[in-house]
């Protein structure tokens, strides 16, 4: 009876092993009872083509899974509006009173709910507004020449509309705005790259100010037309063209600057 019942249990446990050896030779990827019938995996868009993740948490930004984290996402205020403002809102180009073909660039909400959809959050292969930086079509590049955009430009709008396109605003991110120790050339000579040397430098200046070398930005500050300019004052040309105005904090820096002597 003993060897009946060690034989039989011999027999059993050789059945398990090959049953055991034939689910492996299936592959390690092959569907087994219990496997989850769903595909949970995320697939980014690494063309530029693909779906946008919906609560805005694209790119490298915060999504909010641990505690510390830091959204390293492109400021849309910073980093992308100010060269769209300096290269392509003058007058009856895409300015907020005659848009050219009816694109507005002056606002986030008139680039992102304009009369046409020129951005795809998070593909710009599919965004008329990147497209229209790098085509290949001369005459069909914006802005033309000689305000074409630098590689580092065209990569930062490149890199926003792919991070999710984003309204975000990085002015709280230094810890308040410094106004205590202005200089040219530590921030007047910034804001003014930012915001205002694509019209005022170059060959064909607008309306004949270099705004590109600290004794032009001087002459201006000296007449009082920069700070009217910047904080669109009655009597002055507004500077930058349209509704936008500087941030409160550049206002602030180069009122500062005037204030305490042009240093």
């Amino acid at each position: 009876m003993s060897n009946r019942y060690a034989l039989a249990t011999v027999a059993v446990a050789f059945l398990l092993l090959v049953a055991s050896c034939a689910d492996y030779l299936q592959g390690p990827f092959h569907h087994r009872d219990g496997d989850d019938d769903h595909d949970t995996t995320e697939h980014g868009d690494t063309t530029g083509g693909g779906s946008t993740d919906t609560t805005g948490n694209t790119g490298g930004g915060n999504t909010g899974g641990g505690t510390g984290s830091h959204d390293s996402s492109v400021c849309f205020t910073r980093d992308v509006l100010p060269i769209l403002i300096t290269n392509c809102t003058m007058a009856e180009c895409h300015d907020a009173d005659r848009p050219k073909e009816g694109v507005n660039l002056t606002s986030y909400d008139a680039i992102m709910h304009g009369r046409e959809t020129i951005v795809v959050s998070g593909s710009p292969s599919r965004s008329k507004l990147y497209e229209s930086l790098v085509t290949d079509e001369s005459d069909e590049r914006m802005p033309p020449a000689p305000r074409s955009l630098t590689k580092a430009q065209i990569a930062t709008i490149e890199r926003w509309i792919r991070e999710g396109a984003k309204n975000r605003d990085c002015s709280a991110d230094n810890g308040g705005c410094n106004t205590s120790n202005v200089t040219y050339t530590s921030t007047i000579a910034p804001i003014m790259t930012t915001w205002c040397t694509g019209c005022h430098g170059g060959s064909s200046p607008s309306a004949g100010i270099n705004l590109t070398q600290r004794t032009g930005v001087e002459a201006q500050a000296r007449s009082g037309a920069l700070l009217g300019s910047v904080m669109h004052a009655a009597g002055f040309a507004s500077m930058p063209p349209g509704s936008q105005r500087l941030d409160d904090c550049s206002i602030a820096q180069i009122k500062a600057w005037i204030d305490t002597g042009l240093k």
